[in-house]
């Protein structure tokens, strides 16, 4: 519920530009332990910021710390990087993307598969922060599930609705795909503190593409 813009610890030390930065989680051990041994080794501060996260506040399973973790990654929630000062002067030499999936795109895309007619079919959609937040009960209150008989023309997928000018987004709905209990497609509509947070998770990930070159390489 804050509305200040999120201070990124990462991009903070970044700013200190003799300081090593390691962002990564609990789901990539080959990513965070060789951050640590890469940073520990370094003649320089260093500093470790690490995605945990803590189940009774993130309302998620006891055994799904890992799981959040690879979609807080995945949905540009909480972006992998290493920024190493010694690799050169400038941005683009010192920091290092790899480990981000589909890097040259705003979001990455997942297939979700669901019944209809008896049939199973699937689905390529964009995992946006709002994928990733539904699944967490501490964003519970922002999401509300449309019956079928209510889905019109004005509704939006989150991913479209971020994209178009706030002008055009008068009278639209935005709206994400999930399944129900039967696994049938289900819309569920996004509140507007998270759309905003959507918004600012794009602009945190465009950021660091614009510093960093060496994370713009193919899947």
């Amino acid at each position: 519920g804050k509305q200040e813009i999120r201070k990124e610890m990462g991009l903070i030390a970044m700013a200190h530009r003799t300081t090593y930065v390691l962002q990564s989680g609990t789901n990539a051990a080959g990513h965070m332990i060789g951050g640590f041994i890469q940073g520990l080794m370094q003649r320089t501060p260093a500093i470790f910021n690490i995605y945990c996260a803590c189940q009774p506040e993130h309302g998620i399973p006891d055994d799904a710390g890992k799981r959040q973790a690879k979609l807080a990654m995945e949905s540009r929630a909480y972006p992998f990087f290493k920024y190493n000062p010694v690799k050169g002067d400038m941005p683009n030499e010192c920091l290092d993307l790899s480990g981000n999936p589909s890097p040259n795109q705003d979001w990455h895309t997942y297939t979700l598969k669901y019944t209809e007619d008896g049939e199973v079919k699937s689905m390529q959609l964009p995992l946006t922060f709002a994928d990733f937040a539904l699944t967490e009960g501490r964003f519970r209150k922002h999401f509300k599930r449309a019956p079928r008989d209510t889905w019109n023309e004005n509704m939006v997928p989150v991913a479209e609705f971020v994209d178009m000018e706030i002008e055009a987004r008068q009278g639209k709905v935005p709206y994400i795909w999930t399944v129900d209990k039967k696994n049938q497609l289900s819309r569920v509509l996004v509140a507007k503190p998270v759309i905003d947070a959507c918004e600012d998770r794009r602009h945190f990930w465009r950021t660091l593409k614009a510093l960093s070159s060496s994370g713009l390489k193919a899947d």
